[in-house]
């Protein structure tokens, strides 16, 4: 009997080199679970719809919007669409503003216009005394009859806040828009008073101003 052939020894294998540190990081990494993916592609979008609703919300009523239909039918075309100017003076970034500190004396302008002033002898208009007639001659029509009082009110708070910039008034006029509309309080259809020769006031509708500036101030103080 021939003697089992001895079987030749094998050597073990050599230990495998350790992979990588970056190979290592990424096998040993937690993995993402599946439904993260559809979140991540609809982040984009929930992110647009979001910042959507801390945008101001598009004023579609109320004394700016009221205001601003008034404007593009009557003064756009000599003012500019946007308030930046053209047969007449402009009223962006603050000039209109800076023309007419207050608005019953912008209001006491617009109502009578040029020829008024001139009948009463003034050459000029505004807190800056712009000469009447200096952009080309072009003068200011008188609107007290062409539109009415609520129209006029609206008009001028729009010039004044939307294209002037001057948000500051907006309560004031938001106010006195609400008690027009409501007949809190009551003005003539038309403006009536002033129209002859009182260039610094429009009558009753200067009282509503005056009347709400002061309530206003002082629920203001109260508050403080």
């Amino acid at each position: 009997m021939k003697a089992p052939v001895p079987i030749p020894a094998i050597e073990a294998p050599a230990p495998a080199e350790p992979p990588p540190p970056w190979v290592e990081a990424a096998e040993t990494r937690q993995k993402i679970p599946y439904w993260v993916m559809p979140v991540l592609i609809f982040l984009p979008v929930w992110l647009i719809m979001y910042v959507g609703t801390l945008e101001a919300p598009t004023r579609e009523e109320g004394v700016i919007f009221e205001g601003s239909v008034v404007y593009e039918e009557n003064c756009a075309s000599c003012h500019g669409a946007g308030g930046g100017g053209g047969v007449g003076p402009a009223f962006s970034n603050g000039a209109i503003i800076e023309t007419f500190a207050d608005v019953e004396a912008q209001t006491a302008w617009v109502a009578q216009g040029s020829q008024v002033f001139r009948d009463a002898g003034r050459t000029s208009y505004g807190d800056t005394n712009v000469a009447i007639g200096h952009r080309s001659g072009a003068l200011m029509p008188a609107f007290a009859e062409d539109l009415t009082t609520e129209e006029l009110v609206a008009v001028i708070f729009y010039e004044r806040i939307e294209l002037g910039g001057h948000e500051e008034e907006l309560e004031l006029a938001e106010t006195i828009w609400d008690r027009l509309e409501s007949g809190e309080i009551e003005v003539p259809e038309h403006f009536v008073e002033g129209i002859e020769g009182d260039l610094d006031g429009t009558g009753e509708v200067n009282d509503v101003f005056a009347a709400t500036k002061a309530e206003l101030a002082e629920a203001e103080v109260a508050s403080e």
